[in-house]
């Protein structure tokens, strides 16, 4: 998390709020996705981080509060 989202977070602005809203409903419906729709997931996660290789691979039950500082290369 970046410094000026720490400060954010902690005065609980609106901005902040939404995005932590945005990666929540991402990560839920990447945690009820189809274990074997592996596109599907990839999806999320392309969406969910900042960013993301080739071939990424997040087992379920993931959770992240943000999810745009996150950033994995390829076959992760």
């Amino acid at each position: 998390m970046k410094q000026q989202d720490k400060i954010f977070y902690k005065r609980g602005t609106e901005e902040l709020k939404k995005k932590n809203i945005r990666a929540h409903k991402l990560v839920q419906e990447f945690n009820n996705a189809d274990i074997e729709d592996d596109s599907n997931k990839e999806k999320f996660i392309k969406e969910l981080f900042g960013s993301a290789g080739i071939n990424p691979s997040i087992e379920h039950n993931f959770h992240c509060d943000l999810g745009y500082n996150i950033h994995v290369g390829d076959n992760f």
